[in-house]
């Protein structure tokens, strides 16, 4: 499958069935969160490497990395299939297991209310939210405020907050709408500053990688 530009017809319902069914397994849950962890990943050519970085109370203590490549291509609404077995991994290889993993994707705030956040959240066994930089579905309420709903289909499905660059949130796997609001509220700063670290390792990483090739 190594280079398709696309998935087979009956790959693409079959996924988008299991991704709606995965949804409906989803419970809030509910618990203080101190050590928290956001992956990111950088491609070049069908090569990829995810970089996950965690801190405890807003240190960071640790980062990992997953290098390797690409079999799914990537399909519109089903960017898990592509991305999600890295960034997956590059968790796993965190010698201590976060309470909150946040993801650069969405996860409520889907055409099938799941995206790469709540899908990898599940696989991982770990709370989860999706922190985008772009709107994937519904819209931004038009009131002036630093946090704003995201609606779609006539539902609250996450929230746009930002100044300078506006960031996408929505609940993923065993967190609710109201638990996303509280730890954008407490650990906001915290998720945004990891998230920006495990792009800028992932481009590092990348770039190193392709060095180490060209060698």
């Amino acid at each position: 499958m190594q280079g398709r530009e696309y998935l087979d017809e009956a790959e693409a319902a079959f996924f988008a069935s299991l991704q709606t069914l995965l949804r409906s397994r989803v419970k809030p849950v509910q618990k203080r969160v101190s050590r928290i962890c956001a992956v990111d990943a950088s491609y070049s050519s069908d090569r990829v490497t995810a970089v996950s970085t965690e801190a405890v109370d807003g240190e960071i203590v640790e980062r990992s990395v997953y290098t390797g490549h690409f079999s799914f291509p990537y399909a519109a609404g089903l960017l898990y299939l592509h991305e999600g077995p890295f960034v997956t991994a590059a968790v796993s290889r965190l010698k201590v297991r976060p309470q909150l993993v946040c993801f650069d994707a969405h996860g409520l705030a889907h055409p099938r209310s799941a995206g790469l956040a709540t899908i990898c959240g599940m696989v991982l066994g770990i709370p989860s939210i999706g922190i985008a930089k772009s709107i994937l579905v519904g819209s931004v309420e038009a009131d002036v405020g630093a946090v704003r709903r995201i609606t779609y289909n006539g539902r609250t499905v996450g929230f746009a907050a930002g100044n300078g660059g506006m960031k996408y949130w929505s609940p993923g796997y065993s967190v609710s709408l109201k638990r996303l609001e509280t730890l954008m509220r407490e650990q906001g700063p915290t998720c945004l500053k990891l998230m920006l670290e495990s792009h800028r390792a992932s481009r590092e990483e990348m770039k190193a990688s392709v060095r180490s090739l060209a060698d």
